[in-house]
């Protein structure tokens, strides 16, 4: 998987994967290499997640609107490092 390659409904479907993944709800688990390609491409293009994060929300509960958008932001994302290219 190649995130630059994948729509916004694409990266949707990946992050419900890894985070019923990292609830325990799934055992479908990303390889630490998918999961970080795409934490990293996604803290670089806030444009993108922000695309990504409002098809994921639509095929949420809204109750768990706060649960997913806080590991979205906090525990999947990492910030973009300095001087990587955009």
């Amino acid at each position: 998987m190649r995130p630059a390659d994948l729509t916004p409904a694409e990266i949707a479907d990946q992050l419900a994967r890894m985070y019923e993944a990292d609830q325990g709800d799934s055992d479908d688990l990303p390889s630490i290499e998918e999961r970080t390609a795409l934490a990293d491409y996604l803290g670089c293009h806030e444009e993108i997640r922000a695309e990504a994060w409002a098809v994921w929300s639509a095929e949420l509960n809204p109750a768990d609107w706060d649960a997913t958008q806080y590991w979205l932001d906090v525990e999947f994302i990492e910030p973009c490092p300095e001087g990587h290219p955009v």
